[in-house]
C-alpha cells in the first residue's frame, strides 16, 4: 500500500505483477504462506440476525478523515551527525509505479534530515532482492528499507546486513516471528493491510445488514495478503452470523485467470451479493469476471484504493473501499531508520487507513498531487512534525 500515484496505475500494475511472479512464488516457499485459500468459507447461517446499530458509529468514524495522526513523542537528537550517510530502499521492483512513488517521498523526507538515498532495484527476483541487500552491505549504508519484500526471502542478507549493524526497515508486511524487531529491525506499516480489510468487513456487515454473502479475491502471493484477509473475517465471524464469505484466490503467477476464477466463484455460489478485489490491482480482472457471469447488481468493493479505484467509486462503477497514506508512511521509515541508526529502537507506527465511500469520495480532490499530500487522510502537517522531532525545522 504508497504517495503520490503515476496514472493508469491498474495497467501499469498488471505489468508489475506479472514481473514479480516469481519472487512471489518463492516466497510461498520461503515463508509458509497458506496459498490453498480458494473456496475457503467462513460459516454463516441465513436464519442469523445481526445487530447493526451499533457498526453505524465505527462506520461514520471510518468514512472520516483523521483530525490528526499518531507521532512519535520523543525528539531525535544529534541528526546533524547523520548528515551525508546513504539510506538503501529496495522495493521488490521498480516495474510498479508506486514504488517509484514511495522513493520520491522517502528521497525528500531523507534530504530533509540531511542524508542520500540510493536506490536498488529488487527486479521481482529473489536474486536480485538479495544482490541488493548484499550490495548495501557491501557499500557500508546507513540503513536499508525494503518495500513488499517478505523478511524470509531474504532472511540471510538481511541478518548479514544487521550484523554489520546497518538498521532494516521492512515495509507493508506482518512480522515475522522468526525475526522480531530489534534495534536493528523495524516493521512499518504493518498495521495498514489487516486495518482495511476490518474497515471493509464493517462497510459490508453494515451496508447489508448483516445478511451480505461475500467473494473475497485473496491474493496468495505471500504470507502478509492472508493475514490480512484473516483480520476481516474475524469481524464477519464475531459480528455478521449471518453473513458469508467465500475466498477465492488470486495471485500475480496467474493474473491472466483471475476473470475465469472469479466467474467460476460466482457461478458456484449465485447468492453472492457482494465482490471484493483484496487489492486495486486485482480489482479490473475481479469486474471482467463479473461481467463475464453476465452478473447484475453485485456491490463491488476492494482494499488497497488509489487514484484510479477512487474514480471508479466517484462514479459508481464500486461502491466502497479502503486504503493507506503512503506518504506518512515514508517519512515514518526515515525516522525509523534515523532513530536506530543513533542507537535507540524505532517505536510503533500506526499508518492512517480510511475508508472510501461514495458521499466521502465526492468532497475529495482526485488528483495524483492530492494524494502525495496525504490530504484524503487527514491534516497534512505531519511532514513538519516529523521535522520538528528531527531538530531540522
Amino acid at each position: 500500500m504508497t504517495t503520490s500515484r503515476l496514472r493508469r496505475i491498474g495497467r501499469a500494475r498488471h505489468w508489475a505483477a506479472i514481473g514479480t511472479a516469481t519472487v512471489f512464488a518463492a516466497s510461498l516457499a520461503a515463508c509458509g504462506s497458506n496459498a490453498g485459500a480458494k473456496g475457503d468459507d467462513a460459516p454463516g447461517t441465513s436464519d442469523s440476525s445481526t445487530d447493526t446499530s451499533a457498526l453505524a458509529s465505527e462506520v461514520a468514524a471510518l468514512d472520516k478523515p483523521l483530525d490528526s495522526y499518531s507521532m512519535p513523542s520523543e525528539p531525535i537528537k544529534n541528526v546533524s551527525s547523520l548528515a551525508g550517510k546513504t539510506i538503501y530502499y529496495i522495493p521488490i521492483t521498480l516495474q510498479a509505479p508506486q514504488f517509484a512513488a514511495t522513493q520520491k517521498e522517502l528521497t525528500a523526507a531523507a534530504e530533509a534530515a540531511g542524508l542520500k538515498v540510493q536506490v536498488c532495484d529488487g527486479k521481482g527476483t529473489p536474486t536480485d532482492i538479495n544482490a541488493c541487500v548484499a550490495q548495501a552491505t557491501s557499500a557500508k549504508a546507513a540503513a536499508i528499507v525494503t518495500d513488499a519484500i517478505p523478511y524470509g526471502l531474504a532472511a540471510s542478507s538481511l541478518g548479514a546486513a544487521q550484523k554489520a549493524n546497518i538498521p532494516v526497515v521492512i515495509n507493508s508486511q506482518i512480522i515475522d516471528n522468526s525475526h522480531p524487531a530489534s534495534k536493528t529491525l523495524a516493521y512499518v506499516g504493518e498495521n495498514a493491510g489487516s486495518d482495511q480489510q476490518v474497515a471493509l468487513a464493517k462497510w459490508t456487515i453494515l451496508d447489508s445488514e448483516g445478511k451480505a454473502d461475500l467473494l473475497i479475491n485473496q491474493n496468495t502471493d505471500g504470507p502478509s495478503q492472508p493475514a490480512f484477509v484473516a483480520a476481516g473475517k474475524k469481524v464477519f465471524a464475531s459480528d455478521c452470523p449471518g453473513c458469508k464469505v467465500t475466498i477465492n484466490g488470486v495471485s500475480s503467477a496467474n493474473f491472466s485467470l483471475v476473470p475465469s476464477s472469479t466467474s467460476a466463484a460466482l457461478l458456484k455460489d449465485p447468492n453472492i451479493t457482494y465482490v471484493q478485489s483484496q487489492f486495486e490491482q486485482f480489482l479490473q480482472p475481479t469486474q471482467a469476471g463479473i461481467q463475464s457471469a453476465s452478473k447484475t447488481g453485485l456491490k463491488v468493493i476492494t482494499g488497497a484504493a488509489e487514484l484510479s479505484s477512487l474514480k471508479a467509486l466517484q462514479s459508481g462503477q464500486i461502491q466502497a473501499a479502503a486504503g493507506q497514506d503512503g506518504s506518512y508512511q515514508a517519512w515514518a521509515d526515515v525516522d525509523a531508520v534515523l532513530r536506530m541508526m543513533l542507537g535507540s529502537t524505532a517505536p510503533d507506527y500506526k499508518i492512517p487507513v480510511r475508508l472510501f465511500t461514495k458521499d466521502s469520495v465526492a468532497g475529495l480532490t482526485l488528483t495524483e498531487a492530492a494524494l502525495a499530500s496525504g490530504e484524503w487522510f487527514g491534516p497534512t502537517s505531519f511532514t513538519d512534525d516529523f521535522k520538528k522531532l528531527w531538530g531540522v525545522a
